[in-house]
C-alpha cells in the first residue's frame, strides 16, 4: 500500500517538473516569437524586401549639343541592348545560365572572356556584363525569347548617342564610351557602374561631362523567387543633362570641312577677335564618331590608328608645327618694343647672311635676295635675311618673351582636355633639355619660326586675334558663355602693332607681298604666309637644285595666319596644310576661300 503511494507521489513529481519545462520553454519560445515579431520586424522586413524588392538605377537623358543657331550636333535617340546579371541569379545557377547563353548566341571575344572569367566576389559595381547595345529588331527578338531560359538575361531600353555630323565635327564634340573603374572612381557616380551608362571620352563630351550627364533617378521593382520582374512598386525620375550651345556655325563648320577636305591632312580655325568664339573648327580628316556608340571591331580601330594622316588626333591643339615665317610678326614686334630698330630701319638682302662658315639662306636667294628693306616689306614679303640681322640684334628670351605675351608657348585656353603648349625656347630651356649653350644660329633660326619654335595651328590664331583686337589676350571657346571676361590689354606701343598690321595687309594687297595672287578686289583681307621646313636643306641639295621634294612626307607645310575684313577686323584665321608646300601658293588661297565664306554666313 505504502509503496504504491510512494509510486504515485514520485510520478507526480516529475509530471510537475515536466510540467514546468514545458511551460519555461514555451515562455521561451514566445519570448522569441515576441522578441522576433515586435522587436525585430523591421529588421527582417527589410531582409524579406531586399529578397523581393530590386532597386535599379535609371540613368538620365545626356544633354544635347547644338550650334550657335540651334542646329541638332549630337542628340539621344532610344534603343536597347542585351545585359547579363550575375546578381539576378543565384551563384549556383551563374555557370548554368553562362552554358546556356554560349549555346544560344554568339559573341565577341571580349565578351566571352567576361563570361568565362567572372570576379570572385560579386557586387553592384560589376554585377552587369553587357552582351550587345543597339539591338535590331531580329536581334532583340532573339533575345526577348531567350530571357524566359535564362536567368539572369536582361533586355534593357537605353538612350544611344547620335551625332548628326560625325566626321566634320569629331575633334569638336568627340564621342562618348563605357566609363573605366577609375571614370567611376573619379566622379563617384553609383550610376556609371550600370551596363549602358556612357562617359565623355574625348572632345566636348569630356570636356562638359558633368554638365551633360545630368542626375540619375532609381525605380524600385519586386520581383518573384527566381528574381522574375513582378511589378513596379515606385520611381523616382532622372534629371536630364544640361544642353550645350557651341559658338561653332554649322553652315561654316560644313563649308569649311569640304575646302579643307580637299587636301590629304590639314587644318582650319575660324575665330571671332573680339569674343574668343571658335567659329569653324576643323582638323581633316576626322573619324565617325558614331562608330564608337557600340563596340568597336579591332580592325575598325587599327585602320584609324594606322592611317598615316591621323584622323584620331586634333591637329589644331595637338599637332605641334614650326610655325615658319608666320612667326615673324612676334621677332619684328620684339625689335620695336627693345628700340633696336624703327619702322624706317632698313637691311639689304642680297639672298644668304654668312655667319662664320654657316650661310643661312633666305627663300629668294635664287633670286639675289629682296634688296633693301624694311620691317612692313620684310614682312609682306617674308624676307628672312632682314630677321637674321634682327637675331643679331635681339636675345632669344627677348624674342620669346614677346611670343608669349601673345600666347604661344602655353595653352591657348580653349574648352577642350588635353591642349597642348607647344615650345617657344629660351637660353636656359636648351641648357636643361639639350643639355647644350644657346648659339647665334639658334637665335637666327628662331627669329623665322624654325629651330626649337613649335607651335599649334591654334595659338597662331589667338596671337592674330590678340594683335587685331586691341591687344587683349581673350582665350578662345567652343560653348557659348554667358559672361564674357574683357582681359587687360597688353602694354605694346600701338604704332609698333600698327606697323605689324600694315606688314600683314601688304601680304595680301600688295604687288610684292607672297600672297598677292590670292588676292581680291572687292575684299580686303590680311595675313602672314609661312612654310614650315620638315628636313634641313643641305649646301649639296641646294648645288644640286633639291630644295623642293618630290616626296610628300619630305614637302613643308603650308601655314596662312590672318583676318578680315582689313578695315574693321572681326575674325582671325589660321590655316595648316601638312607637307602641303607654299604657304603662299597652298594655304593662302584655301584662307581666303573659307574668309570668304565666313562673310556670306556671318555677314560682315
Amino acid at each position: 500500500m505504502n509503496g504504491r503511494r510512494s509510486d504515485r507521489h514520485t510520478f507526480t513529481k516529475r509530471a510537475a517538473i515536466f510540467t514546468l519545462i514545458e511551460f519555461v520553454l514555451g515562455l521561451v519560445v514566445l519570448a522569441r516569437l515576441a522578441y522576433l515579431q515586435i522587436f525585430q520586424a523591421e529588421r527582417y522586413k527589410l531582409l524579406s524586401d531586399n529578397n523581393r524588392i530590386v532597386s535599379k538605377c535609371i540613368l538620365p537623358s545626356r544633354g544635347r549639343i547644338l550650334d550657335a543657331r540651334g542646329n541638332h550636333l549630337a542628340k539621344n535617340e532610344f534603343s536597347y541592348s542585351a545585359v547579363f546579371d550575375l546578381l539576378a541569379i543565384k551563384p549556383t545557377e551563374r555557370a548554368e545560365g553562362i552554358t546556356a547563353l554560349l549555346k544560344y548566341r554568339d559573341f565577341d571575344q571580349s565578351v566571352v572572356d567576361k563570361l568565362k572569367n567572372l570576379p570572385r566576389i560579386v557586387n553592384n559595381e560589376n554585377r552587369f556584363i553587357l552582351l550587345q547595345e543597339d539591338l535590331d529588331w531580329t536581334t532583340l527578338s532573339g533575345y526577348s525569347i531567350l530571357t524566359s531560359k535564362v536567368p539572369g538575361l536582361t533586355i534593357e531600353k537605353y538612350q544611344r548617342r547620335r551625332y548628326l555630323f560625325p566626321e566634320i565635327l569629331s575633334h569638336v564634340i568627340g564621342y562618348t564610351g563605357a566609363p573605366t573603374k577609375s571614370d567611376i572612381e573619379k566622379f563617384d557616380n553609383a550610376a556609371l557602374s550600370v551596363p549602358t551608362a556612357k562617359i565623355g571620352k574625348t572632345g566636348i563630351e569630356k570636356r562638359y561631362e558633368e554638365q551633360l550627364f545630368g542626375h540619375a533617378g532609381t525605380k524600385h521593382i519586386e520581383v518573384d523567387s527566381r528574381r522574375r520582374f513582378v511589378r513596379e512598386i515606385d520611381n523616382l525620375s532622372p534629371a536630364a543633362g544640361e544642353d550645350l550651345t557651341l559658338t561653332i556655325d554649322l553652315a561654316l563648320q560644313r563649308k569649311v570641312a569640304e575646302l579643307v577636305s580637299q587636301h590629304e591632312s590639314a587644318t582650319c580655325v575660324v575665330m571671332d577677335v573680339h569674343t574668343g568664339a571658335i567659329l569653324a573648327f576643323v582638323s581633316h580628316p576626322g573619324y565617325d564618331a558614331n562608330l564608337f556608340m557600340q563596340r568597336v571591331k579591332s580592325s575598325e580601330l587599327k585602320a584609324l590608328y594606322d592611317n598615316p594622316y591621323k584622323p584620331m588626333i586634333n591637329k589644331l591643339i595637338h599637332g605641334l608645327y614650326s610655325p615658319g615665317s608666320a612667326f615673324k610678326m612676334m621677332t619684328g614686334l620684339a625689335a620695336l618694343k627693345k628700340g633696336v630698330i624703327t619702322k624706317h630701319t632698313r637691311f639689304t638682302c642680297r639672298g644668304v647672311y654668312e655667319l662664320g662658315r654657316q650661310k643661312f639662306h633666305c627663300w629668294r636667294w635664287k633670286c639675289g635676295g629682296h634688296g633693301s628693306v624694311n620691317l612692313q616689306e620684310a614682312l609682306a614679303g617674308s624676307c628672312d635675311v632682314f630677321f637674321y640681322n634682327l637675331a643679331r640684334l635681339l636675345s632669344p628670351d627677348e624674342i620669346a618673351a614677346t611670343a608669349r605675351d601673345f600666347g604661344l608657348g602655353e595653352p591657348a585656353g580653349i574648352d577642350l582636355p588635353n591642349e597642348k603648349s607647344g615650345l617657344i625656347p629660351t637660353k636656359s630651356w636648351k641648357k636643361k633639355h639639350k643639355k647644350q649653350s644657346w648659339t647665334t644660329g639658334d637665335t637666327f633660326n628662331m627669329a623665322i619660326g624654325q629651330g626649337f619654335v613649335l607651335t599649334t595651328p591654334l595659338q597662331l590664331v589667338k596671337m592674330v586675334a590678340i594683335l587685331t583686337n586691341g591687344l587683349k589676350p581673350i582665350p578662345p571657346h567652343l560653348v557659348e558663355r554667358k559672361t564674357t571676361d574683357d582681359p587687360t590689354p597688353l602694354k605694346y606701343d600701338p604704332e609698333h602693332i600698327q606697323v605689324i598690321l600694315d606688314g600683314m595687309y601688304d601680304v595680301v594687297n600688295a604687288p610684292y607681298g607672297t600672297a598677292w595672287n590670292a588676292g581680291l578686289d572687292d575684299f580686303e583681307f590680311c595675313g602672314k604666309t609661312g612654310s614650315s621646313q620638315v628636313f634641313r636643306i643641305t649646301e649639296r641639295l641646294r648645288r644640286e637644285g633639291k630644295t623642293v621634294s618630290d616626296d610628300y612626307w619630305k614637302k613643308e607645310h603650308a601655314i596662312f595666319v590672318g583676318y578680315a575684313p582689313a578695315d574693321a577686323p572681326r575674325v582671325a584665321i589660321a590655316v595648316l596644310v601638312e607637307h602641303g608646300g607654299s604657304g603662299a601658293h597652298t594655304a593662302a588661297p584655301l584662307a581666303r576661300d573659307v574668309l570668304l565664306a565666313a562673310k556670306t554666313t556671318l555677314g560682315f
